[in-house]
């Protein structure tokens, strides 16, 4: 039987740092406790106006086909999940692609939100087990920081930027992909998201008067969601690949608040140095966060070979998704 297994990670964030305290003076006034002491986010990384999301896709690819020891042109498809693409056409994956000169891949793009890298892990390593792919590149995008309301100090110190990548093979061992589980609410897709620019909503001039093609909280999002959420969604993926929560030896969550992270291990009645938490340094980088996550607990020796890593991810639409790796 064939299964895919994750042979390189790699991750890449824009060089322009920006701290708490730069927030502080940009607003002239101090930000919200709240940002800092519930959320864990002390700085972040965000593009300028040079920097593309394919720009951050691509230098992460770049790292993950390296760590993998691989060519461009040994990949057989390449996959780019993120809700901030390049262009509304043509895929973001295609220039990725291009950029790479992965000339025996094929291209597309996958938007679940935040829930999408791993979701695309679902996608990709299905797509291994039927033997069509043998090597497939999944990367995770994010570029919010374009799409947010600078002067809105309850959400700009919030967000960031990031490209996490991993490079999928291949094998007949009896490790690697071993379950997931994605899940979905549809009704709630009029919480939060960017709502201006699709079909729906084309961009006029009075909607960019009004701000309406940035990112928009329409409605407040269940602060315990994901807590009451997770738990259940592991314990079910980890019945799927045969396993009990104690063969687990390390969990990512979505990085965009360290106390709902904190509350779902005293849920599973585990310590928080059995999971990454990266939001304090790098902001909330959306799609990209678990493999940026997943890539600094490996360079860091958190998660080693033959570990049982459980990913789970959470995004607005609402989309939900949780997948089992053996390293």
């Amino acid at each position: 039987m064939l299964r895919s297994k994750i042979i390189g990670t790699g991750r890449y964030s824009p060089t322009n740092l920006v701290t708490n305290a730069d927030l502080e003076k940009y607003f002239g006034k101090p930000l919200k406790p709240s940002l800092e002491g519930k959320l864990g986010i002390k700085q972040r990384y965000i593009t300028g106006d040079d920097e593309s999301s394919a720009d951050l896709a691509t230098k992460a690819a770049e790292k993950a086909i390296e760590d993998a020891g691989i060519n461009a042109k040994d990949i057989d498809l390449v996959i780019v999940t993120t809700d901030t693409p390049e262009y509304i056409s043509p895929a973001t994956s295609s220039v990725v692609q291009g950029r790479l000169k992965a000339v025996n891949a094929g291209t597309f793009d996958i938007n679940a939100s935040c829930a999408g890298f791993v979701t695309a892990l679902d996608v990709a390593s299905r797509m291994i087990m039927t033997g069509g792919y043998k090597k497939i590149l999944v990367v995770g995008v994010y570029n919010m920081t374009k799409f947010v309301d600078k002067t809105n100090m309850s959400v700009y110190p919030i967000f960031a930027d990031g490209g996490g990548a991993v490079v999928l093979e291949a094998t007949e061992e009896e490790k690697g992909f071993l379950a997931s589980e994605l899940v979905a609410d549809g009704t709630q897709y009029d919480l939060l998201g960017i709502y201006a620019g699709g079909t729906k909503n084309p961009i006029t001039k009075e909607r960019l008067d009004k701000k309406e093609h940035m990112l928009q909280f329409l409605q407040p999002l269940p602060p315990d969601r994901n807590i009451k959420l997770w738990p259940p969604m592991i314990k079910d993926v980890l019945e799927k690949a045969g396993l009990e929560l104690n063969d687990v030896d390390h969990f990512l969550f979505t990085q965009i608040n360290k106390w709902v992270i904190e509350e779902v291990m005293k849920v599973l009645n585990l310590p928080m140095e059995m999971t990454t938490c990266i939001m304090g340094e790098y902001g909330y980088t959306g799609s990209a966060c678990i493999p940026m996550a997943l890539d600094i607990a490996i360079k860091e020796g958190k998660v080693q070979k033959g570990d049982k890593v459980v990913m789970v991810a959470s995004g607005v639409g609402f989309a939900v998704a949780a997948a089992v790796f053996e390293m």
